[in-house]
Order: structure tokens, then C-alpha cells, then sequence
């Protein structure tokens, strides 16, 4: 085959078009992904008007990896807000499947010190089938002024909640929550304490 015949060859018109194809998405995603884009400081107050309807100042407090994690799960980000809450997104576990739920939570507190939960609000979740069938009452049975060193379970010691056959999804509801409490006790609130000592 000849160069004459090659360009004018089925072969040669498939790989114009394929090459035309290529540059027009590639500049289509371009474009659309400068359009789309969504700052990190967008995605906080959107996470904030989710749990309050209407935006708010906040401070991001920083900690180490190894406060982020406990028992029940982990921390992905904790702000101050200028209502003086912390909202809390924590990512609890052993749900249906092992998936994964995560909420945003809103830790309050009394004289400095740590007093209870206001709102839970789900973010997102994986493998956990019934999340969308939840109404708000199951997240509301965790807005409670926690005293003691209680937790939230599916039986046995703790403040009860379950999710009437959904007891896997009740298990990583849960532990989000009280990967919440649990980081509100032991770091949050502990490190509160000390920059006021200070």
C-alpha cells in the first residue's frame, strides 16, 4: 500500500475521526471541569447550610491522625463554628455488606465543656441499602444532651437505637455517631480545655 492510498484508505478516515473525537472531548472536559469546579471552602459551607440552612462563619481546627481515629471510625473534618458548635464529619463502619456511613455532627457545648449532640446529618453512604428510606426521626435519636460515658448501640449497655430491620445500618449509623462522641471526649473538648488554660 502507497502513502497516496493509505490517506485515502477506511483506515485513515477511523483514526481522523477517532483523533476529532479525542480533542473536542478532551476540550469539552476542560471546560466543563473549570465550570464545575467546587472549592473546598464551597463544599464547607454547603455542608453547613445542609445542617443549618443558611451559612455561617467557621474556623477548621486541625489535628493529628492519630486523634482523627478511634474505635468506632474516623474523623475527616471538624470546624468551629460562630455559634460556638463544632461540626463534626466522622465515618462509622460494620454497617450491612461492611459498608460505611458518614454524617455531619454538631457537638455543643456548656461553659467549655462538652454538653451533647444538636443535629446528625448523613453525608453519604456505601453498601448501606436503606439509608434512603430513613426518615429524619432516626437521626434525631441521636440529638440528646449526653451525660456519663454512654454511647449509642443496637443492644446491650448504651442508649438504644435501632432501625427496625436494619440493624446493620443501625450498627454504622451508630459508630459514625459515636466516633463523634467519642473524639468530642477525648480530643476535642480535652484540647478546648487546654488552649484556655493556656
Amino acid at each position: 500500500m502507497t502513502v497516496k492510498q493509505f490517506f485515502k484508505s477506511q483506515a485513515f478516515k477511523c483514526i481522523i475521526v477517532l483523533l476529532v473525537i479525542a480533542l473536542i472531548s478532551g476540550g469539552l472536559l476542560a471546560i466543563l471541569n473549570d465550570v464545575l469546579y467546587v472549592s473546598e471552602e464551597e463544599r464547607t459551607m454547603r455542608a453547613i447550610e445542609k445542617v443549618y440552612g443558611k451559612e455561617m462563619k467557621y474556623e477548621e481546627l486541625e489535628f493529628s491522625a492519630e486523634e482523627l481515629k478511634n474505635d468506632y471510625g474516623s474523623i475527616s473534618k471538624v470546624y468551629l463554628l460562630e455559634n460556638g458548635n463544632y461540626l463534626v464529619q466522622s465515618t462509622g463502619g460494620e454497617g450491612y455488606k461492611g459498608g460505611t456511613i458518614t454524617v455531619w455532627v454538631v457537638l455543643t457545648s456548656a461553659d467549655g465543656e462538652f454538653s451533647g449532640i444538636e443535629k446528625v446529618v448523613l453525608e453519604s453512604y456505601e453498601k448501606q441499602t436503606l439509608m434512603s428510606k430513613l426518615s429524619y426521626d432516626v437521626y434525631s435519636a441521636h440529638n440528646d444532651e449526653i451525660t456519663g460515658d454512654v454511647y449509642f448501640t443496637t443492644s446491650g449497655d448504651g442508649i438504644k437505637v435501632l432501625i427496625s430491620g436494619a440493624t446493620y445500618s443501625t450498627n454504622a449509623l451508630n459508630n459514625s455517631v459515636d466516633c463523634a462522641l467519642k473524639f468530642a471526649r477525648e480530643v476535642l473538648f480535652v484540647a478546648s480545655a487546654d488552649e484556655e488554660v493556656a
